[in-house]
């Protein structure tokens, strides 16, 4: 089976968080790509306590921290939120990323249950938006020439995946997980 969880984020995390959040590889690909300093990670911190329109957990696989998931823009009459989420450990396994996706889809979908969950992708990210697809996420349309990133200005894909679509791809999913993490 897979063993692999999500817990929340305690004090004696944030370092490793912030050091994961600062890498280049994890910046580039984030809306705010500007190095983070200690006293805004324990603002976003503090603030996260607090909101109930947020969360974030640490992504763990056999007890060992890999990345962080988050969940935003919580609306709860709606029945919908957003995502966001990183690989911060260099040496990961290879197909870590698809165990996040799939217990962090699990997570929203199962036990929070949200009905849709909604994502936003810098166009030059190819390796996000390939992630998507493969989670069964479909493309909804496109914010054309939203943000400025080098001098140049990028479009931002919009997908989604609802609840009825993530159970028809979580079982393939699964089978292809539990053949690579056995």
């Amino acid at each position: 089976m897979l063993n692999a969880s999500l817990r929340d984020i305690v004090i004696d995390d944030l370092e490793k968080v912030l050091a994961w959040r600062n890498q280049e590889h994890i910046r580039s690909v984030m809306f705010n790509d500007n190095i983070i300093l200690w006293q805004q990670h324990m603002n976003w911190f503090n603030e996260l306590k607090n909101n109930h329109y947020k969360l974030s957990k640490i992504f763990s696989i056999k007890n060992v921290d890999y990345g962080v998931i988050n969940i935003n823009n919580i609306d709860e009459y709606s029945n919908r939120c957003s995502w966001g989420f990183y690989i911060g450990e260099k040496k990961a396994p290879k197909g870590t990323g698809i165990l996040l996706g799939y217990i962090s889809l699990e997570f929203v979908f199962k036990e929070l249950k949200f009905r849709k969950l909604c994502a936003e992708v810098i166009e030059s990210n190819k390796i996000s938006c390939n992630f998507h697809e493969k989670l069964g996420f479909k493309l909804e349309g496109t914010l054309r020439k939203q943000i400025k990133r080098n001098e140049n200005y990028e479009d931002i894909y919009i997908y989604s995946l609802f609840a009825e679509e993530w159970e028809e791809k979580r079982i393939e999913l699964k089978l292809e997980l539990e053949e690579r993490f056995k």
